[in-house]
């Protein structure tokens, strides 16, 4: 029976199928950019996000300003492969996928920095006070940040034309996010070395600024480079099954990659626009949380839509994400979370060592 106010059943909005329990629409960061993790380890990566916020700002009161970029810079790489370990995706697909990615990542980032060093040059130039070109305010707020956004994915659609053999949407999310957080490190890293070989140093800021640039480096805008890659990722992957509505699936996906990738630009505009630098932080947090949503809405779509595992509703397996022994279906009957929201090695394992006969199985 259908349950009142879920929406289309083809999205299914009130069940994430990484996390039943929340809304598609709920912008929930853990489980939207780790959603391979079993739920007795979601608490584990709050605290792990709480624990970098609170590095991010200790720093910032303290002034402590080359710690804040360090870990703004690559604490969401680190967060990302402590995940990849830790949920067996890393050996779903071969080293030779992961290489590519990280290889990928870093070539295409020092391209992308080095092609526009003598733009990121030009705005230094500009003292506080002068008055824009139009030409240049255009450049700034919308060219370059869509420049770097399509040079983001560049990782990921070459590793996709390797033709991996296996496809799930998931394994296209954690390629794109890896892709991408590799881009922002290498392009990071190149930037400051550029930066400190013309001579550009740091004046002197406020707290406040210290932690809206802490908050910008550190959060947004990792967060809404993760969520596009991601949902760039999941589409490049993605193949329907043949029952599937292909125009209603092309719609939704062209709608959400619109919203995700007019979030990323707009960020760039608001950082040309002359407002308060606290009002521009929370346009940046919202457009973030925005493109959260976007990627849950993909996410949501590809996993219901695409092919799942043989189902074995006979045999039984243990639910990874409420501990229950269920019939070994595409979703579990007892909590709803989709079977491919585990990795590929965690499914596999479940399968060679499945409960016992008489152990009695959670229908519903």
């Amino acid at each position: 029976m259908r349950e009142q106010g879920g929406g289309p059943d083809w999205l299914r909005v009130n069940a994430f199928v990484a996390a039943p329990g929340e809304n598609v629409l709920q912008p929930s960061l853990v489980s939207s950019l780790f959603p391979h993790l079993p739920r007795r380890s979601l608490g584990t990566f709050r605290v792990g996000l709480a624990l970098v916020a609170a590095l991010l700002i200790a720093f910032s009161v303290l002034h402590w300003y080359v710690p804040m970029v360090a870990v703004a810079t690559f604490a969401p790489l680190l967060l990302f492969v402590i995940y990849l370990t830790e949920t067996g995706v890393i050996a779903d697909l071969s080293w030779r996928v992961w290489a590519l990615t990280v290889v990928f990542g870093i070539a295409v980032g020092v391209g992308w920095t080095l092609l526009t060093a003598s733009i990121v040059a030009e705005s230094y130039s500009l003292g506080l006070g002068t008055e824009v070109p139009t030409a240049t305010l255009v450049k700034d707020a919308l060219i370059i940040p869509f420049g770097g956004l399509l040079a983001m994915q560049l990782p990921t659609v070459l590793v996709r034309l390797t033709r991996p053999r296996v496809r799930e949407s998931l394994d296209g999310f954690a390629i794109g996010v890896l892709g991408a957080t590799v881009f922002a490190v290498t392009a990071t890293m190149v930037r400051l070395v550029q930066e400190i070989d013309a001579g550009i140093t740091l004046s002197d800021q406020s707290v406040t600024d210290l932690l809206i640039e802490a908050g910008v480096r550190g959060l947004t805008m990792p967060l809404t480079a993760a969520t596009v890659s991601g949902l760039v990722g999941i589409g490049l992957w993605y193949h329907r099954r043949p029952d599937a509505s292909r125009i209603r699936q092309l719609a939704a996906g062209g709608l959400i990659l619109v919203v995700a990738a007019a979030a990323y630009a707009n960020v760039g505009l608001v950082e040309v626009l002359q407002i308060a630098s606290e009002l521009q932080f929370l346009v940046h947090v919202a457009l973030a949380f925005a493109a959260v949503v976007a990627l849950r809405v993909g996410m949501q779509v590809a996993v219901l839509h695409e092919p799942q595992d043989p189902l074995h509703p006979e045999l039984p397996i243990l639910c990874p994400g409420c501990g229950h022994v269920v019939p070994d279906v595409a979703f579990c009957p007892a909590c709803g979370v989709a079977a491919h929201a585990a990795s590929r090695s965690s499914r596999e394992a479940r399968r060679q060592d499945r409960p016992q006969p008489d152990t009695e199985l959670v229908e519903q």
